[in-house]
């Protein structure tokens, strides 16, 4: 896979990993690691990270081909590295600090993406450096959680970080459940300018709540556009008069992505 960045710079070739490039990714690894990190991580973070004194080529090597790994050429001369796994885990993406802001990255997660599209999987993910958490943003990335792993007695920070690659509509199904009949009266109260606010949402298709047999039961069903406008949804009904009002009643909803012929649930 080649890729041109303008018609002045040399071109970047993105192929699998072989044992010839063994050397030379831990090299791009370890300087990484100890040049381009080092303005986030202490020296002694930096060094239980890196370990170099514990790293040895062929355990090197086969930990790569074991994570299905990519490295990124340029003019012939290794310039960065990444993989992805048969579930979507990032497990590395580096850069040689000689070839940084040079497009080297964005091209490996391209690639990385692209992989994961043709397999079919519905999301990327990765433990993401406080270095490299701007890069991944950038790409779409959000954050899940701050981590703190130990490495080698020493505790560091990084990111859960993951990528949706599902494209379709948000579905929900469900019911919203009432113990009693204040809270009946509450959903009845609030109902009509929660429907009125929420169709006219963007990227609302439908939105209806409607009483059941049980007058303290409603059947619920919603569908949007997509997954961003399906969190800004939830996000403006959490502080909305809907929500507070109805803050304590049991909702038993379903939630999935609707890809078309095919369904994936959500969760």
């Amino acid at each position: 896979m080649e890729l041109n960045t303008s018609a002045d710079t040399p071109p970047i070739v993105i192929r699998s990993y072989g044992q010839a490039d063994a050397a030379e990714t831990l090299a791009i690894f370890l300087a990484a690691v100890t040049e381009t990190a080092a303005a986030d991580y202490s020296p002694e973070q930096i060094h239980a990270w890196a370990r170099p004194e514990e790293r040895e080529l062929p355990a090197w090597h086969t930990a790569m081909q074991g994570r299905n790994s990519y490295v990124a050429t340029v003019d012939g001369a290794l310039a960065g590295f990444s993989d992805v796994d048969d579930v979507g885990y990032i497990d590395m993406m580096f850069v040689a600090p000689r070839h940084l802001r040079r497009g080297v990255a964005r091209h490996l997660i391209t690639h990385v993406e692209a992989h994961a599209r043709m397999e079919r999987l519905t999301a990327l993910s990765a433990d993401v450096s406080i270095t490299a958490r701007p890069f991944f943003e950038r790409c779409g990335f959000t954050v899940e959680a701050e981590q703190h792993p130990v490495r080698a007695g020493v505790r560091l920070t990084n990111y859960r970080m993951t990528k949706s690659l599902v494209v379709g509509e948000v579905c929900l199904s469900g019911q919203l459940v009432c113990r009693t009949r204040h809270q009946a009266n509450a959903v009845r109260e609030h109902l009509p300018l929660h429907r009125a606010l929420t169709r006219a949402e963007a990227g609302c298709r439908s939105f209806n709540v409607t009483e059941t047999s049980n007058p303290l039961v409603w059947q619920v069903e919603e569908r949007f556009e997509n997954a961003a406008d399906f969190h800004a949804h939830q996000e403006r009904v959490a502080g909305s008069e809907w929500g507070h009002a109805t803050a304590g009643i049991e909702r038993h909803y379903r939630e999935w992505i609707d890809t078309g012929p095919a369904r994936r649930l959500a969760d």
